[in-house]
């Protein structure tokens, strides 16, 4: 069975993430949507960040069909419920950047081309809602494996 090349980007940038000061505390794979929606959110630290996959595109096919070269999207998504949550969220993506530095993101993964982040959203909180986000979404250029 080949790498699932996506699994092994996500668990180390998870692991990377760990860093960020204040949100670090809790990284996960998630939907953004669901975790601040959930009716019971007392469980949740006041910051943390959660990655949700998002769209994939298929780049190249190898010849022989041995791998294929794909281009992933994960939002990074800093998340907090403090009262000031501009600069907190502020030094959160700066915190995230640091993290990922370099044209590969500092990820090790073996077949991670390039890593890009796209614009980016700051998200108040709306009305009647505690959280505010700072969606950043993180481009990766990797080679999967298919054998």
């Amino acid at each position: 069975m080949p790498i699932d090349m996506q699994s092994e980007i996500i668990a180390e940038v998870i692991a990377r993430l760990a860093v960020v000061e204040s949100f670090g505390g809790l990284v996960s794979e998630d939907s953004v949507l669901r975790v601040i929606d959930a009716e019971d959110t007392e469980g949740l630290p006041d910051d943390f960040i959660v990655i949700q996959p998002g769209g994939v595109e298929e780049l190249e096919r190898a010849a022989g069909g041995g791998s294929v070269r794909e281009r992933v999207t994960f939002n990074i998504t800093a998340i907090t419920r403090r009262r000031g949550f501009a600069p907190q969220l502020r030094a959160a993506r700066l915190g995230i950047k640091a993290a990922l530095p370099g044209p590969k993101g500092g990820l090790a993964t073996q077949g991670v081309q390039v890593v890009a982040f796209l614009p980016e959203t700051p998200m108040p909180p709306t009305e009647g809602r505690r959280w505010a986000c700072h969606v950043m979404p993180l481009q990766v250029t990797y080679v999967q494996p298919l054998k």
